[in-house]
């Protein structure tokens, strides 16, 4: 479409299409893209003048009336882009070197956009101005203020304010009467206002050389603007009481000029403004301009030649201070539209200023100026308005730091107004009347002030050390003072009470958003202090902490907890305590008071004898213990935790002489257990050369017998077994070698849960194992049973319930423990043949609509790729070491995997369909980083050859794009800058994936998979069959290969052979269900097939069997000799499967 013939009837119907509800998104995007191509055409500005110029006609239409606005608001739109973004086409900044042409051409331009101005004058100051909207005057007079100083070429002293002035004398529609004076007054403040404005407007198309002249204009004009034309339109506004309107407008003018301008001190004072300004911030429709003026003298103010200013901008404040509380007295909340923004200019206005407070005056006697400002900062800050309050906390903080960093020496002069500040901070942080029933804003509200009041707390009293010394030991000493009073029988008021407890708990605990006492306010924390004087910790610390316990007792009522959690501040304070002077605290003062507070808060809980601590405030305390017992060996720190221990177990027999698993008290009352059980085992930290284990392995293995039991009870409770893996989690991988006695003692037990309840969390304790074991032949054959063990179960179960998305948890835990098998012992992750299985279980895990397994399954693939490629970026003489032994088998395992037996390409297949919808959108990035990792890891000729080999198959729909497309992705994916770039390889996949995502939707194409000659199961329906290839025969054969005596098997709901038939010779006991394929490919089940003896063999081991000729494990079948295992080997021990 040709843009030089778009009338403006097509204009106004593309507006209509763009603001019509009705409209269709496509039909928008083609509607704005013709009004933009219109706004770049030669004719849009005068064509969208004509349409300013029409008259407005209220046609009493709605639809009508908001089409004409939209037009109206384009047309100024347009003729401001316009001229906003002329490019000129000869060079203006030299007119020296200007030919008779380009002289000729600059004065047809001067002419044109001269009249282009006048013409938009004339629209602004027209009739039209009474109804215009406020958006297109702001648009016109930004059109005019960018041709007066694109054009305007000064002559002797006319300036560009003095061109506005021209416009005026030259209007269409001259001053007659209050209308056209007050649309002119509008006019000209409007215009003024936005001319320093556009100056700094990067948008507007200005040369380096001229927006420099600008500039140099606005600095030389400011002075002439604010001493003359302001105060003559200000006049004329005053004297008509039709232009009250434009207060505010002039307000805005004067601030802008002070904005971009330089003005002498003397000519702000003079032309009157700033006190009008202090005036209008008492009225409601120009107040916000008022302050605007303020903060900008403000900003404006140098200290060494604009002290008479500052004290002019003080002396208003102190005025403005006493009217607003005037006022407020008189009439309540009728000057709420202004305080906020009152005190949020007056705060700025004091850190502006902090340096004439102390270093340009030295008269601080009541009545000053000084003191009657920071007493007007006061009345702001102890409004019952907590974001009022709020508004000057920056002051304070600031003007504390600066006095204590240059002039501690002045700080009693300012004495005064710091006690009256902690006065009004504490009163305001006093918890009000039935404030548990205040709504939950309310309520935020008041914490987020008290946490501004904690860093005001914090300034007073760490500015420096001496400082910090004195405040800390004067309120410990008035806490006492307290303490005193209370002790001498005299009763303290319940608000005392409470605040008292209150400075025990900030000072401990700084960061509580809590209230203080009269006498003493908080600091951030103290800890740093009594770490600088540990002498005080065994005597105020210690009473403090104490009797904040004993007192949160006495008065249950009240929380004493900090915001948003039930955490005792008093537990957070131990916590914050210990992590800084732990080592102070290892003596029989601290320890007994710790123990006894821990055991009396357990026997407590769920007691209706007494109250006890909410929250986490139990494991902070035990967090606490730990920290001190970092700094102090095994022996001992093994006193304290066994005896927390015995608090637990004892506490555990005394409450449930009978373990259920239906019993929510007991649930809850073991899934805390194992939380304190936890952090006992990871806070105290592995120490090496030590003469015992860590005492947490040492309380776990005297008290295995009830954890036992607590397995065997619980075992399928999965809120109990969450809590006790994630211990045994948190015991592996912070002991590692240490705790491997305890992994061989407790495998049997983890084992036979698992294949009871199939909780992955089960997964997670044998892969925390895994990492941490050694590669001792003995562990190596054990870990391969287990992972075998766990594999198969884990596959048959989703394969028996038909879906990955029914046991999520598994299924995630399978794919982590497969991938840290691999990463740490890939040698047992080879022996066992898992791989191929746990393959085809991702291929079925994209199909998951649970996004957890659809990331944990790429985080997998990923990982798969780098073991992978690791080997091929290892130099060669490197990979003889004995290190890389399992590495280089699973290497070649996957590669047989990945190549022989095609696995890639199905994975690749499914990658694209996930890519094209089939995974949740928010999984695109990491699909890509896999889809990446084929070029990364496997080298680029392969990838190129499966790329070529999925775009020719009929089974992919990808194939059915166009050639040019296919073409086009082909081109680009295998590129170097492609490859290396993940966010651009996202970008094409992404590119290519859209153009058959549509077609994926509700197609079989997302359950397809390619054909061909591929030894791997489609479904997970098929993992069961491709699992145990065995015969019975072959079964039989291989375990007289081993000298054991093969029973038979035992059908579902058959018999199960005796135990005298187990005399003799080993036996082979294949346990478990299984489906086990005949020789002529029918199936049977198998229930159980037993063993006795030290010969225990599983019979998830049956494809270990098969291959017996040919792989290693034919080395854990191999009898041995009864004797006593050590190290590393008692893994061996104690797997019986």
């Amino acid at each position: 479409m040709e843009v030089a013939v778009v009338s403006e009837a097509v204009v106004a119907e593309a507006l209509h299409q763009l603001y019509s509800p009705l409209s269709s998104p496509r039909v928008r995007r083609r509607a704005d893209s013709l009004l933009q191509q219109f706004q770049r055409s030669p004719e849009a500005a005068q064509t969208a003048l004509a349409v300013l110029q029409a008259p407005i006609v209220d046609t009493g239409n709605a639809e009508h009336n908001a089409l004409l606005r939209a037009k109206r608001a384009f047309s100024a739109s347009t003729v401001y882009f316009s001229v906003a973004s002329y490019i000129r086409k000869y060079k203006m900044d030299d007119p020296a070197n200007w030919t008779p042409e380009d002289r000729a051409q600059h004065e047809v331009l001067v002419k044109d956009f001269g009249q282009m101005a006048q013409d938009v004058w004339n629209v602004l100051t027209g009739p039209n101005g009474t109804q215009e909207e406020m958006n297109v005057q702001t648009h016109l007079a930004l059109t005019i203020a960018v041709i007066l100083l694109r054009f305007h070429e000064p002559q002797g002293d006319t300036t560009v304010v003095g061109a506005v002035e021209w416009l005026v004398q030259n209007q269409l529609h001259p001053v007659s009467n209050n209308v056209t004076a007050a649309l002119t007054n509008f006019a000209v403040l409007l215009t003024l206002k936005v001319i320093p404005e556009e100056v700094d407007n990067k948008r507007v198309k200005f040369s380096k050389v001229k927006r420099s002249q600008c500039e140099d204009m606005v600095q030389q004009c400011a002075a002439h603007v604010i001493r003359n034309v302001l105060p003559s339109v200000a006049t004329a506004v005053d004297a008509n009481e039709d232009q009250t309107q434009l207060r505010g407008l002039l307000l805005q003018a004067f601030a802008s000029w002070v904005e971009h301008g330089t003005v002498l001190p003397t000519v702000i004072i003079e032309c009157g403004l700033l006190d009008r300004a202090f005036r209008e911030s008492l009225l409601p429709a120009s107040s916000v301009y008022a302050l605007q003026v303020v903060r900008e003298v403000v900003r404006a103010c140098r200290h060494d030649e604009h002290v008479q200013l500052m004290e002019l901008v003080m002396h208003n404040f102190v005025l403005l201070g006493k009217h607003l509380q005037e006022r407020i007295a008189a009439a309540g909340k009728s000057m709420d539209f202004c305080l906020a923004d009152c005190a949020r200019a007056i705060s700025e206005c004091g850190q502006a200023f902090i340096v004439y407070f102390v270093d340009y005056t030295l008269d601080m006697r009541p009545g000053s100026l000084v003191y009657d400002f920071l007493d007007t900062i006061l009345f702001f800050t102890a409004l019952n308005n907590l974001d009022i309050s709020n508004e000057t906390m920056e002051f304070w903080i600031e003007f504390r730091a600066y006095i204590s960093g240059k002039h501690e020496q002045r700080m009693y002069v300012f004495e005064t107004f710091i006690s009256r500040l902690l006065a009004i901070l504490i009163e305001r942080t006093q918890y009000p009347d039935g404030f548990e029933a205040f709504p939950e804003a309310a309520k935020e509200r008041f914490f987020l002030y008290r946490s501004e009041v904690r860093n005001v707390f914090r300034a007073l009293a760490t500015v420096t050390i001496s400082s910090e010394d004195k405040f800390i030991v004067d309120a410990i000493h008035a806490i006492f003072h307290q303490y005193e009073a209370a002790d001498s029988g005299t009763p303290l008021p319940r608000d005392v009470r409470i605040r008292m407890q209150m400075a025990h708990s900030w000072l401990l605990c700084g960061n509580t958003n809590l209230p203080v006492d009269d006498a003493v306010v908080g600091t951030h924390g103290t800890g740093h202090w009594f770490a600088r004087h540990p002498e005080y910790l065994a005597t105020y610390a210690f009473k403090i902490i104490s009797n904040g316990f004993e007192l949160s007792q006495d008065d249950s009522s009240f929380p004493f907890s900090q915001h948003g959690l039930e955490d005792h501040v008093g537990a957070v304070a131990l916590r914050k305590l210990t992590l800084r002077c732990g080592s102070h605290f290892f003596n029989p003062l601290w320890m007994d008071a710790l123990v006894n507070l821990y055991r009396s808060n357990r026997a407590a809980v769920g007691s209706p004898s007494g109250p006890c601590l909410t929250g986490n405030s139990a494991k902070l305390i035990v967090d606490s213990i730990c920290h001190i017992l970092t700094t102090v060996s095994y022996n001992d720190a093994l006193p304290v935790v066994e005896e927390l221990g015995a608090i637990m177990f004892t506490d555990l027999a005394s409450r449930y002489s009978q373990l259920n698993a239906d019993d929510d008290g007991s649930v809850e009352f073991l899934c805390e257990m194992f939380k304190h059980l936890l952090v006992l085992a990871t806070r105290i930290p592995l120490q090496m050369d030590q003469e015992i284990f860590h005492p947490v392995l040492c309380v776990l293995q005297k008290q295995w017998e009830v954890l036992d039991t607590i397995l065997r009870v619980y075992g399928c409770c999965e809120e109990v077994i969450e809590q006790f893996c994630a211990l045994l989690v948190g015991v592996f991988e912070s002991l590692r070698s240490q705790a491997l006695e305890l992994a061989s003692a407790i495998m049997p037990a983890l084992l036979e849960q698992f294949s009871r309840s199939h909780d992955g969390s089960y997964l997670s304790v044998i892969k925390s194992i895994i990492g941490c074991a050694g590669d001792d032949e003995a562990t190596a054959v054990s870990l391969t049973r287990v992972m075998v063990i766990v594999c198969e179960s884990s596959m048959s179960k989703i394969a028996a319930d038909g879906s990955a998305d029914e046991h999520p948890g598994l299924t995630i835990a399978l794919f982590s423990l497969v991938a840290t098998c691999g990463t740490h012992h890939p040698s047992i992750l080879v022996q066992s043949n898992q791989l191929e299985g746990v393959l085809a279980l991702a291929l079925h895990a994209f199909k998951s609509q649970n996004p957890d397994v659809g990331a944990t399954t790429l985080d997998f693939l990923l990982e798969l790729g780098s073991l992978y490629g690791q080997i091929l970026r290892t130099p060669e003489a490197l990979l003889q070491g004995p290190e890389f032994a399992g590495k280089l088998l699973l290497h070649q395992q996957i590669q047989t995997l990945f190549f022989e037996k095609d696995v890639q390409y199905h994975v690749l297949f499914a990658l694209f369909n996930a890519a094209a919808g089939g995974m949740s959108p928010n999984l695109m990035e990491k699909i890509a980083e896999v889809v990446r990792s084929c070029w990364v890891y496997f080298g680029r000729q392969r990838s190129e050859e499966l790329i070529h080999r999925l775009l020719s198959d009929n089974n992919f729909l990808g194939s059915q794009v166009s050639e040019r497309a296919r073409t086009e992705f082909l081109n680009y994916i295998s590129t170097p800058t492609c490859v290396e770039n993940s966010r651009k390889f996202k970008r094409v996949l992404n590119a290519f994936c859209d153009h058959f995502k549509r077609n994926l939707t509700g197609s079989a194409n997302s359950e397809a998979m390619p054909r061909g000659n591929v030894n791997l199961s489609h479904s997970i329906e098929q993992l069961q069959q491709q699992v145990f290839e065995l015969t019975l025969v072959q079964v039989e054969r291989s375990a007289s290969a081993m000298n054991l005596r093969f029973i038979g098997v035992s059908i579902v709901n058959g018999s199960t052979p005796s135990t005298d038939e187990f005399s003799g010779s080993p036996v082979l006991w294949l346990s478990g269900k299984h489906v086990i394929r005949t020789a002529r490919g029918t199936a049977s089940s198998v229930k159980s097939l037993h063993s006795t003896g030290d010969q225990m063999v599983s019979g998830h081991l049956a494809r270990s069997v098969r291959h017996h000729a040919r792989r290693s494990l034919k080395s854990s079948s191999r009898p041995r000799e009864n004797k006593q295992p050590t190290g590393h080997q008692q893994m061996t021990r104690q797997v019986g499967c």
